[in-house]
């Protein structure tokens, strides 16, 4: 098959397929696995063969032809083809870019705005759940300014601070100093693709942080991925709501989490769900959101 063009990933070619545009190659090869004409999300990436974090950066950045079914996607096989040989392509800035501007903007008051939207609750109830122990790791998703990983760290042997901002990882560090806290570790990135071994963590929390999330259930699986059997994530965040002033205000990708969804998608994942608990709703004026829920899940 002759393609003129191909922009997926930026390459130019004329005349043939080549090295030059992976895509595009494995697609039209045939050397997929996945022989059904609907896919969803991770049969689309093993059909491009990339990674599922690959395929959502291609989503969002690239005008891939797709459905959106509820809240699960779904592509045509033959419509990916098609789109793949006419190098059909659009640039526009992804939603993981334009989180993390607005993060490493506010870092340096994200304490006082976080104060404003949910209180010392989530903390005191991990800290009561029982699970923390002096030998553990713990993995903090989407940490900000430390506010979970400076609250723990003396209670385990290791804090692995993750976040997509570097400013906000850099007021960790500070405040983490300050404080004279020793054992916690930074990474930069989302948390959909870490650079730790699996069954590598004990305990994985996640304190509003899938809310931020594209793909959620991607996130979730490299949660599962990285625990040890037996270990636990403490989880977070927003009941769901419908108030898309404070989503937009907040760079939210999603307006919160019913139960049955979330716990839907943790036990698709392997988990098995321990507890789901709705806290006291925090009343704070403008501010006021629908309130958060925490969960914990054993793989």
């Amino acid at each position: 098959m002759t393609v003129d063009k191909c922009s997926v990933t930026g390459y130019n070619i004329r005349g043939q397929v080549d090295d030059d545009c992976p895509l595009l190659y494995f697609a039209l090869k045939g050397n997929d696995p996945v022989d059904k004409e609907i896919l969803n999300m991770e049969e689309a990436a093993e059909f491009f063969n990339v990674s599922i974090k690959t395929f959502i950066k291609l989503l969002k950045e690239e005008k891939v032809p797709a459905r959106k079914i509820g809240r699960e996607w779904r592509f045509s096989r033959q419509a990916l083809v098609q789109w793949l040989s006419s190098g059909d392509s659009q640039h526009y800035s992804s939603s993981e870019s334009e989180t993390r501007e607005f993060f490493d903007r506010v870092a340096p008051e994200w304490s006082s705005m976080r104060s404003g939207y949910y209180d010392e609750n989530v903390i005191s109830r991990l800290q009561k759940a029982g699970i923390l122990q002096n030998d553990m790791v713990l993995v903090d998703l989407g940490a900000g300014d430390g506010y979970l990983s400076r609250a723990v760290a003396s209670e385990v042997a290791s804090v692995i601070a993750v976040d997509l901002s570097e400013a906000m990882l850099r007021e960790l560090s500070k405040k983490a100093d300050r404080q004279g806290i020793k054992n916690i570790r930074t990474i930069l990135g989302d948390g959909c693709d870490m650079p730790l071994s699996d069954n590598s963590t004990d305990i994985v929390c996640a304190n509003m942080f899938l809310h931020h999330i594209d793909e959620p259930i991607t996130a979730i699986k490299e949660m599962h991925r990285i625990l040890k059997p037996g270990g636990r994530v403490f989880l977070a965040d927003l009941r769901e709501h419908g108030n898309r002033e404070f989503k937009d205000a907040m760079h939210d990708v999603w307006q919160g989490f019913s139960e049955n969804e979330i716990t839907g998608w943790f036990k698709k994942c392997g988990f098995t769900v321990e507890l789901f608990e709705n806290l006291n709703k925090k009343a704070s004026g403008k501010k006021a959101d629908a309130g958060v829920f925490v969960m914990m899940a054993l793989k």
